[in-house]
């Protein structure tokens, strides 16, 4: 990392606004700044707080919304066990909660794939799509269930524990793994340790295997895509971003050196400058259309 050190990133929650989810249960969310709305999304393995480390330089330009998935962090879960699309159905009701009729929307590894099936179901609600490091393949499903499952082994054999010493080498970086040593090898599994349980991490990995990854939907997708990668992410070489792009209307990839599935960790920088970016672009456009339609009228 560039502008943090392992074991001081700022985790704690720094307010307690919630919104209550049907059937009971809560989401913990934070809504700071002006500007374009971007909503990040957790993956599986982070809570909210987390993403105030890497976007100190989106949040001068931007309205940032982030928040804990509803079994998560400071989340409360409710009664009934959580289903992928409740994940979905819960970025609609925050956005309706706060006001946001259209977002850009960023999701990082597993919540990629929220991301996605909130695009394809509410394209009126998306004015752009960054999937970071995503989780599924734009070549089908059997490739993230296999790597699902070995996760969910190690959960149920060894805990929490057990699941960060698969996870550590496959999501970072030989670069920041060999330079970190022991020092950032501990700091991180003292933060996973102590921020997530058994219990939440094995109903959303439960919850993915419902969904299937087909290739054809992602042609679906009417929202500006922008895939950003780590050059060491485990799951997508480079090829693998060639068949996305060709199957994604309107999509652009950015690759970050000596970064890894999980990018925005390795080189803030960039991940805020690629988003920066992109969003600038997206509402650079849309304000020509909107004056070209006015002309035009």
């Amino acid at each position: 990392m560039t502008d943090q050190q392992f074991g001081q990133l700022d985790v704690r929650y720094l307010n307690h606004s919630a919104l209550a989810l049907p059937g009971g249960g809560e989401l913990y969310y934070e809504d700071s700044g002006e500007g374009p709305a971007v909503t990040l999304l957790n993956n599986f393995y982070i809570v909210s707080p987390i993403w105030r480390n890497f976007t100190t330089a989106l949040a001068d330009d931007f309205r940032l919304v982030h928040y804990d998935l509803r079994n998560q962090g400071a989340s409360n879960p409710g009664p009934e066990p959580v289903k992928f699309m409740d994940h979905v159905e819960d970025v609609r009701r925050l956005l309706d909660h706060l006001g946001i009729e259209k977002t850009y929307l960023v999701g990082t590894s597993i919540s990629t794939l929220i991301a996605r099936e909130f695009a394809l179901k509410y394209p009126e609600r998306v004015a752009g799509l960054v999937l970071v490091g995503p989780a599924f393949s734009p070549n089908g499903t059997l490739r993230r269930k296999l790597v699902s499952r070995s996760w969910l082994a190690s959960l149920e054999s060894g805990g929490t524990q057990q699941l960060f010493g698969h996870l550590y080498p496959l999501v970072f970086p030989d670069q920041m793994i060999h330079e970190g040593g022991t020092a950032a090898y501990l700091a991180l599994k003292d933060n996973f340790l102590s921020l997530l349980s058994v219990g939440s991490i094995r109903e959303n990995l439960l919850a993915s295997l419902e969904i299937e990854d087909d290739p054809e939907e992602l042609a679906r997708l009417a929202a500006p895509t922008l895939i950003i990668n780590g050059d060491g992410d485990f799951a997508w070489s480079e090829s693998v971003i060639e068949d996305a792009l060709a199957r994604i209307p309107d999509s652009r990839a950015v690759t970050l050196k000596h970064a890894g599935h999980v990018p925005f960790f390795d080189d803030p920088q960039g991940f805020q400058t690629a988003v920066s970016e992109f969003v600038h672009e997206l509402e650079a456009r849309h304000a020509a259309e909107t004056a070209t339609a006015v002309t035009g009228a």
